[in-house]
């Protein structure tokens, strides 16, 4: 059974990215990341997923050394932080 990793990454701050908001709330995202949801219920049934949103929990090795791919859904706007993943 082949391991998918399925990683979102951070959103950097902009106005869009109501970080202000989120600290006074509690919260670490105001995005679900659907395109990777989407990609997840799309994947066959013998896979194992696992999906790390960047925003709210960072990546590991452990998550890397588990997976046998690693997919990801960016925009233009996340090119720094997947930098960084694709460095991992």
């Amino acid at each position: 059974m082949p391991n998918a990793l399925l990683v979102y990454p951070k959103n950097p701050v902009t106005f869009w990215s109501f970080d202000e908001a989120l600290r006074l709330i509690g919260k670490k995202s105001a995005f679900p990341p659907l395109g990777l949801l989407t990609i997840a219920g799309m994947m066959p049934d013998d896979y194992s997923l696992r999906v790390v949103d960047v925003n709210v929990h960072p990546l590991t090795d452990e998550n890397l050394d588990w997976a046998d791919i690693v997919i990801t859904s960016s925009m233009i706007i996340h090119w720094n932080s997947l930098e960084e993943i694709i460095a991992q």
